[in-house]
């Protein structure tokens, strides 16, 4: 008894200073919140910037993570399948290249070519969003 009760107090201390991931196999991984923005951070960066997906024990460990464990994550960090857009001014043809990190890592682009209706429909939208702030 003296064990479980340690084991609650460890992984309450655990919870307060960043994040427990259940993994599916059993076992548990802890990442700090500091760690965990970082990671979020980079990743994002390396999408938007390299059109690469960044190898990350952070994103790894919540795919490997129970469905509770990955949804209290992600409700507390944002989700690890990202999507990132470069849009090109008017000048410049109007075009948007579209990159997608998926649940397994891999980056999928898409190119929109100016004045195309998804085009258009995202620059409305990078439009909206910058004239919020």
């Amino acid at each position: 008894m003296a064990h479980r009760g340690r084991l609650r107090r460890l992984e309450r201390e655990a919870k307060s200073e960043g994040v427990i991931l259940k993994l599916r196999d059993g076992g548990i991984r802890v990442f700090s919140d500091q760690e965990v923005f970082k990671e979020m951070f980079l990743c994002r960066t390396d999408l938007l910037v390299r059109g690469e997906s960044r190898s990350s024990e952070v994103l790894d460990a919540v795919r490997a993570a129970t469905p509770e464990s990955r949804a209290a994550f992600e409700d507390e960090y944002g989700s690890i399948e990202m999507v990132g857009h470069i849009v090109a001014g008017e000048q410049q043809g109007g075009w948007v290249d579209e990159y997608r990190l998926l649940e397994d890592g891999t980056v999928e682009t898409i190119h929109y070519e100016g004045g195309s209706e998804e085009a258009e429909r995202i620059r409305r939208e990078a439009t909206h969003r910058d004239s919020a702030f």
